[in-house]
């Protein structure tokens, strides 16, 4: 009896278990807009939402970010995000996310990504197409499940590897944005029980604008993605940024009508953003970031 509730409980958790791949919860800022803001490039924080974001990064940028549901002790994200400007011919970036339930601590399914990123800004003398902006991911994918006590090869870890592709384009004077992004386009499928045909991770085709109605002082943004296999949800993101004399920032947005939240402060060098986000039956999840620049070009 006690196997078989433990071969059901691995089968409910893998087969939803896509809802934790979804690029979400990286970043305060983002969270703080339910993660409509893909469109921007100027952070390293973008080589998760869109790979082209890199391109903006001038000099050496890294990142720090930590986000976990209020009261529920295990389950967290962390990520690290390390970029920079290579001869300003082309950036490039690394960064490591960790996300679930720590197998030291609870029982569960724990996911993490290794990722190299790679993009490149195009500059346009058009009368309104400012810069074309494209950016390529490769990761390194390895899922973990443990804590179930039962049979050794319904445990262990899975290795895959997976691909995100991504462009922008700045219109207008930098006032309008556009973006398209595909997450895991090469989607991995895995399996942790013996015989059946696996799950694939969640891989979806993301489209997002932004646009100034007050140029630097408050900007809006619109996503939605579109999943691309029976395991990937489509969603549907909104969110508004206003900037107090460029130093403060708050942020209030809707995904899927659950609403989100942030507040950022930004320094010469610096800014931390924190961010909280409802997930309907998953609760509150709150979200701090800190990230750093030296410009060097």
């Amino acid at each position: 009896m006690r196997k078989l509730l433990g071969f059901l409980v691995v089968l409910v958790f893998v087969s939803g278990a896509s809802a934790l791949f979804e690029p979400i919860f990286v970043g305060g800022k983002y969270v703080g807009v339910g993660g409509a803001n893909i469109t921007e490039v100027n952070d390293p924080y973008a080589m998760i939402y869109n790979p082209s974001g890199l391109s903006y990064i001038k000099g050496i940028a890294f990142s720090v970010s930590y986000s976990e549901p209020f009261g529920v002790p295990g389950m967290s994200l962390v990520n690290v995000n390390l970029a920079g400007n290579i001869f300003d011919i082309f950036q490039t970036g690394v960064s490591l996310s960790a996300y679930g339930v720590n197998p030291d601590v609870g029982v569960g399914l724990y996911y993490s990504t290794l990722g190299i990123s790679f993009a490149k800004k195009f500059g346009f003398e058009v009368d309104v197409l400012d810069e074309v902006s494209v950016g390529l991911t490769g990761k390194l994918l390895r899922l973990s499940l443990s804590g179930y006590e039962i049979e050794t090869s319904l445990n262990g870890d899975k290795v895959g590897f997976s691909m995100d592709v991504g462009a922008s384009i700045s219109l207008v004077e930098e006032n309008f944005k556009i973006a398209v992004v595909g997450y895991n386009l090469v989607p991995y499928t895995f399996s942790f029980i013996g015989g059946t045909n696996g799950t694939q991770i969640f891989s979806g085709l993301g489209v997002g604008a932004s646009l100034y109605l007050v140029k630097p002082y408050m900007k809006v943004f619109s996503s939605y993605t579109l999943g691309l296999n029976s395991n990937s949800s489509s969603s549907l993101s909104v969110g508004t940024e206003i900037s107090y004399a460029d130093t403060i920032f708050t942020r209030i947005g809707l995904k899927d009508n659950n609403i989100t939240m942030g507040l950022g402060l930004k320094g010469p060098g610096f800014e931390i953003n924190f961010g909280v986000q409802n997930r309907g039956n998953l609760g509150w999840y709150y979200q701090i970031d800190v990230l750093g620049f030296v410009d060097i070009f």
